[in-house]
């Protein structure tokens, strides 16, 4: 199964953030190694994809855009494993937006994504 790197997760995060967003508080990109890390142990793309998007959002790694990365993220891996990422993550998603939400306040949201994707 194809995953992204580290690098890319940082460059992706790196393009969707805005001029106007920045902090002095540095990104915490041990915590993004260790969401690469357990997904090196996934096997099906809907369920990495879905780990990967939820704990993202959770983690807060980055100083700005978490949730537009995490988004990307998911895309990227269902993309490159065979999958239609546009369809398992539309645009202008409002029912995994709210889940995103609960996901940057703290919550697990892991099983509820996973299972959003399988409807899809």
């Amino acid at each position: 199964m194809k995953l992204p790197s580290l690098g890319a997760i940082v460059a992706i995060n790196a393009s969707v953030r805005h001029e106007d967003e920045w902090f002095s508080d540095d990104d915490d990109l041990d915590r993004i190694e260790k969401i690469v890390q357990d997904l090196q142990s996934e096997t099906d793309p809907l369920t990495a994809a879905a780990i990967a998007t939820s704990r993202i959002a959770r983690s807060q790694a980055f100083s700005e855009g978490n949730k537009r990365t995490a988004l990307l993220i998911g895309r990227w891996i269902l993309d490159r494993n065979g999958l239609k990422g546009d369809e398992i993550i539309p645009s202008n998603d409002l029912e995994l937006a709210n889940l995103l939400l609960k996901a940057a306040r703290g919550e697990d949201i892991s099983p509820q994504v996973l299972e959003l994707f399988r409807k899809r």
